[in-house]
């Protein structure tokens, strides 16, 4: 029944355009029902389109986070090398105010623990590194040569407890001996009077005496004088100059009799 209704419409629509005035009426009615058949295919075309979108933007912005992590690794490695390069201009600086001969040094390790501060740097008696040789960085003494090798050496900080330094006011000449604690970041000035001429803020320079240090290198600066009754001497807390434990770059300084040598 369905067949013949459908070939008499085909027929009539043929023959006698039966039903082109109400065609744009049937376009009404049929649309909702394409739109309802289409809605399920065009929802997973959205969603597909979507979550590939997603996707890619998850992939980019991971690509993104790498990127700025090499980047941040690069900009910590250049502003490294700018702190390099300014403690070599400052240790080249030091070098040109030096009168003796230098020999440039690079600390390659450390051995410090509660009783001994020295560093290993990588010049050895092949380079004409001696024991007893002075040590300096670009902002004062460091310390001195106790052991060589052919290709490295140890250098014991002026921190050191078992290390002195024969020293004298820079301001009023008095001389003195600076002791190491111990500890990197104070010395103590040895016998100095109560009445002796010394404050906050004074500079330690080497003396020259023992032969041990050329004359003039600064060594410390007076952080604290204090006058305690009953006791022969003032107690004078000095920090050193060098960069002790952090200096890269270091001078050995040859003394004149070993440069006749």
């Amino acid at each position: 029944m369905l067949v013949l209704l459908s070939l008499a419409m085909i027929v009539g629509e043929l023959q006698y355009k039966v039903f082109t005035p109400i065609r744009p009426y049937l376009t009404w009615l049929v649309t909702p029902i394409q739109v309802v058949v289409s809605a399920p295919q065009k929802m997973i075309s959205w969603a597909e389109m979507h979550l590939d979108s997603r996707e890619n933007l998850v992939a980019h912005n991971q690509s993104l986070n790498q990127e700025l992590l090499m980047l941040r690794g690069q900009l910590q490695r250049l502003d490294s090398l700018k702190a390099e390069n300014v403690r070599l201009r400052e240790l080249l600086d030091a070098s040109q105010r030096v009168d003796e001969k230098v020999v440039m040094a690079e600390v390659i390790g450390f051995d410090q623990n509660a009783y001994s501060h020295k560093v290993l740097i990588d010049k050895g008696f092949s380079n004409g590194a001696y024991v007893g040789q002075p040590v300096l960085d670009a902002t004062g003494v460091l310390g001195q040569v106790v052991e060589t090798s052919a290709y490295t050496s140890r250098v014991l900080l002026i921190a050191d407890a078992s290390h002195f330094v024969p020293v004298e006011l820079a301001r009023t000449g008095l001389r003195s001996v600076l002791r190491g604690t111990g500890d990197m970041r104070r010395m103590e000035l040895m016998s100095v009077p109560h009445t002796a001429d010394i404050k906050k803020g004074d500079i330690l320079t080497t003396n020259g005496l023992a032969n041990r240090f050329p004359v003039g290198y600064p060594v410390g600066v007076v952080r604290n004088v204090r006058h305690i009754s009953g006791k022969p001497y003032a107690d004078v807390d000095v920090v050193p100059l060098a960069q002790l434990g952090r200096s890269r770059h270091v001078m050995l300084i040859e003394r004149a009799e070993e440069v006749e040598k």
